[in-house]
């Protein structure tokens, strides 16, 4: 597995990838402060100056990269000829003019920083340092998996491969710094902050994995050839090594440290999608595909391969069952862990966790009736074999199809009817959030499906009609249609039946019970630039806007918990008359009612 060879700049355009499109998403979410008014340099100049700066800075570092490589070349070889020449002509000439730049774009950063302290928290900043961060820690990573993998292979050390994380670790040390310092003032830097760090340890956690499976798949091929024969080779095996190494680095950092005690959607969303879902469905593919090759050695067996050469493939993918099954079980109990901190939280998780479990072997049950009944198709009319070639054609599709039928079926059957039962049992059951989402989700991708894949199959039907070539042959090309109709229909027919369930049994307006109904305050906070994370955390335990004007004093701001906040939106509600002004400052907020 090759993770970056030469280059150290490859493997890091994913995580660019995901840096950037998570810092865009994080625009998105620009709290209200920043929009009523933008009290530092302006959007236009700071797009500007950040702007500038970045490029100014990946060309420094590049620069640099080149000429501390050669430099270091040149300490262990004392010579500097051929390639190094260009090399250190092209660093010397991009690192100083770079760095000459950036120098002077960063220092009338920082003096707007001293002029307006807003400027801090502010967006466009906060997209400069996380965008850096993001990429200056991917190429570090990914610069150590050569030095890595000589380390683990013996191998003479080339010490011009230490200039790429000197540099670009320096200047991610750089940059946390003064993420550190400036911490994170408002709600749009603590969001961007989050899309940072959570995009590296997703990052860090598919190197991890990917070089696990892959040094523990050469370990497990070997232990298998070793006991049932034939030749045994740990080629590559430092290298998947060196990958899980460098990505656990990343991850180990970021997820297991930087961004621990966070307790943010944006968290949750990542345990439970990334983690929880990604590692049931990894973990449903390689069983599958583990059974798949047990299935059909009786069923597709062919006559002159031997069962070592057979079975050979399970031991790198029973690697992957393992690394999958890992992440699956860690984030679910990290999820119900930290839900456990919070009253009833828990039980919110583990209803999330099941039903993504059933949605994965609904999922997998679909495509397996999809392709037994192709199957059966074939089968009983010989002239709709079709795509299926062979002496024994029906081998490899009946196994995969059996494969995925016992999978889907276990997973499906052994989460859904409990959740069926708890939902006839529970009323909050049957109108949760997670609920929901998956009857009404898997009801409309079936219908959607089962529209489409009748269009589909009257198509061919109707255009051989017309042409005069109405045949069973017809059938060949309808299979897949023919498969994925039924299926959608029985899918779509059952939850459509749960759904009648539910509404049936949900309260009328007349039974549910009537709530007081308390006039609206309105609500406004004098608060310095540096309070706008305590009016953020107040909205959100008060569930409504609050208007701000900023104080020109340096008034400080107080660290609020969410119990604390909860209980002064409490005491907000209770206040008398309509209209309420906080006062906040470094000793904390005070309630006045008008």
């Amino acid at each position: 597995m090759d993770f970056l060879e030469e280059n150290a700049f490859g493997p890091v355009l994913f995580l660019v990838a995901i840096v950037t499109l998570s810092i865009g998403l994080a625009v998105a979410l620009r709290s209200r402060s920043e929009s009523a008014g933008d009290p530092a340099i302006g959007t236009t100049r700071r797009v500007f100056l950040y702007g500038l700066a970045f490029v100014a800075l990946m060309t420094t570092a590049s620069g640099f990269t080149f000429l501390t490589g050669v430099l270091l070349s040149a300490i262990s070889s004392s010579v500097i000829a051929g390639e190094g020449t260009d090399a250190l002509a092209f660093g010397i000439a991009a690192g100083s003019v770079g760095f000459t730049v950036w120098a002077l774009l960063w220092r009338a950063a920082q003096r707007s920083v001293d002029k307006h302290p807003a400027e801090a928290g502010a967006l466009g900043r906060k997209v400069y340092v996380y965008l850096v961060l993001g990429i200056t820690a991917g190429v570090v990573a990914a610069s150590l998996h050569p030095l890595i993998r000589d380390l683990f292979d013996a191998r003479p050390l080339d010490t011009g491969r230490f200039a790429a994380p000197l540099v670009w670790g320096a200047i991610w040390a750089f940059h946390w710094r003064i993420e550190s310092a400036e911490g994170q003032p408002s709600l749009a830097a603590a969001t961007a902050r989050r899309f940072y760090v959570y995009a590296v340890s997703i990052y860090g956690l598919i190197v991890l994995s990917t070089g696990a499976v892959a040094a523990g798949g050469i370990l497990l091929n070997a232990a298998y050839h070793a006991v049932f024969g034939g030749a045994v080779h740990l080629d590559n095996i430092a290298d998947g090594a060196s990958s899980a190494t460098a990505g656990a680095l990343l991850w180990g950092t970021h997820w297991l440290r930087i961004v621990r005690g966070d307790a943010s959607s944006i968290r949750q969303a990542v345990l439970y999608v990334a983690g929880v879902f990604g590692g049931t469905a990894a973990s449903t593919a390689t069983l599958s595909a583990i059974l798949v090759i047990f299935i059909s050695w009786p069923v597709d067996h062919v006559p002159d391969r031997t069962p070592l050469l057979h079975f050979d493939p399970v031991p790198e993918i029973f690697a992957a069952l393992l690394a999958s099954i890992a992440i699956a079980v860690y984030h679910r109990r990290a999820a119900l862990n930290e839900a456990a901190s919070a009253p009833g939280q828990a039980v919110h998780a583990q209803r999330a966790y099941r039903y993504l479990s059933a949605v994965i072997g609904l999922g997998t049950l679909w495509v397996a009736l999809t392709l037994l009944i192709a199957v059966a198709v074939g089968l009983a009319v010989p002239s709709a074999q079709g795509s299926f070639a062979g002496e024994r054609w029906w081998g490899m599709p009946l196994s995969i199809g059996i494969t995925l039928l016992i999978v889907g079926a276990g997973l499906w059957g052994w989460h859904w009817p409990r959740l069926l039962q708890a939902g006839r049992a529970n009323a909050d059951e049957r109108t949760s959030l997670s609920r929901r989402a998956y009857l009404f989700t898997v009801f409309g991708v079936s219908v959607g499906a089962g529209l489409i894949s009748l269009i589909t199959l009257l198509y061919g039907v109707l255009e051989a009609a017309l042409n005069n070539e109405l045949s069973t042959a017809v059938l060949d090309g309808g299979k897949w249609a023919l498969g994925v109709t039924v299926t959608a229909a029985a899918v779509s027919v059952y939850h459509w039946l749960v759904l009648r369930e539910d509404a049936a049994a949900a309260p009328t307006a007349e039974e549910q019970p009537s709530m007081p109904q308390t006039p609206p305050k309105r609500v406004t906070a004098l608060v310095g630039a540096e309070g706008a994370v305590v009016v953020d955390t107040l909205e959100r335990a008060l569930g409504t806007s609050i208007e701000r004007r900023i104080r020109a004093d340096a008034a400080g701001a107080p660290s609020l918990s969410d119990d604390e906040a909860s209980a002064i939106a409490e005491r907000i509600r209770e206040a008398l008359g309509s209209e309420v002004v906080l006062v906040v400052d470094g000793e904390g907020v005070r309630i006045v009612p008008l």
